[in-house]
């Protein structure tokens, strides 16, 4: 796979090399490419980038504090997220992340410091078609993360603007007072850069065991109403064995009174209803049948029976 790096300036250059030299060096299936030619010279967006470019399938932009305003770098860092869809990182070199501006201020920016730095090497690999194993990728960084700092360093030492010694105890002051301001800055980008692609947020993998769980979580609340519904029917059943086997035991018939026999088999009717569950329903229809011929043989009277009750099992069964 290959990496495209957008720089402008020396330093920037220099920094583009130095990621031309170790990127490989950690994932040896990632080729990157850079122009040796400086994009303000304007000469740069030839056949042979535009041609690199459309092979690419990972963008860098090196930015550094000559840099961030220059307006071919602007213009390369659109064409490549054009050209990339969004895979685009803004690496920054010696600047902090309200010192970009414009355009460039939508990409991800991440520090030259070693956790920014594996999160960036991290998203490379996760573009190739087949990324390394997270412990191989993490073994082999850690092993040139050394090295490939110094080198860096050296470079931005070496380009450091002068009066810098000077000026270091104020700029450190500088630095930790805008420390909040940096972190939400980075805070907002990060979250501007996740909704852009919500399937980061919500992987589809993530979104499938999800329903999965809902699925299996209703499959297991199904089954313990069914089981509820199964033994209140098995209940009633039995009750009406022992009173048609026993028609005048007190007991019974007590039971029968104080727990409202037609209104437990209404509700149990109302919930087959609902869930358009037939065989619950003609389970129901069956008992209540039951019941009623009981009663009726009983005391030969369907008056003894409660006539609102009746009339509403008549409604639902006519439903």
């Amino acid at each position: 796979m290959k990496v495209f790096v957008s720089w402008s300036g020396e330093l920037s250059c220099q920094i583009a090399e130095v990621l031309k030299k170790w990127i490989p060096c950690i994932i040896q299936s990632v080729d990157v490419f850079f122009s040796p030619e400086d994009i303000e010279k304007g000469d740069n967006w030839d056949k042979t980038i535009s041609s690199e470019l459309s092979e690419c399938k990972y963008g860098i932009i090196c930015l550094t504090s000559d840099n961030t305003s220059a307006p071919w770098i602007n213009f390369e860092a659109g064409a490549i997220a054009k050209s990339l869809d969004s895979k685009v990182t803004a690496l920054m070199v010696n600047i902090k992340p309200s010192d970009i501006k414009g355009p460039l201020s939508r990409y991800q920016a991440t520090r030259f410091e070693r956790a920014d730095f594996f999160q960036l090497i991290e998203s490379i690999n996760k573009a190739l078609d087949t990324p390394l194993d997270s412990k191989v990728l993490e073994n082999t960084f850690n092993a040139m993360w050394d090295s490939l700092e110094a080198e860096a360093m050296d470079l931005i030492n070496k380009f450091s603007q002068k009066g810098d010694s000077q000026n270091k105890k104020g700029h450190i002051t500088e630095s930790e007072e805008n420390n909040p301001l940096e972190e939400i800055l980075q805070l907002l980008r990060k979250q501007s850069a996740i909704l852009s692609n919500p399937q980061q947020l919500l992987p589809p993998d993530y979104m499938e065991h999800i329903q999965m769980s809902m699925y299996s979580r209703n499959r297991e609340m199904y089954t313990e109403n069914q089981m509820i519904f199964e033994e209140l029917i098995n209940v009633l059943e039995k009750t009406l064995i022992r009173l048609q086997s026993f028609p005048n035991h007190p007991v019974l018939n007590q039971f029968i009174e104080i727990f409202n026999y037609e209104e437990i088999l209404m509700v149990l009717l109302h919930n087959a209803d609902m869930s358009r569950n037939k065989r619950w329903r003609m389970k129901c229809k069956n008992l209540y049948e039951k019941y009623r011929s009981i009663i009726t043989e009983k005391h030969n009277d369907l008056s003894q029976i409660d006539e609102d009750s009746y009339k509403n099992f008549i409604q639902f069964e006519n439903n």
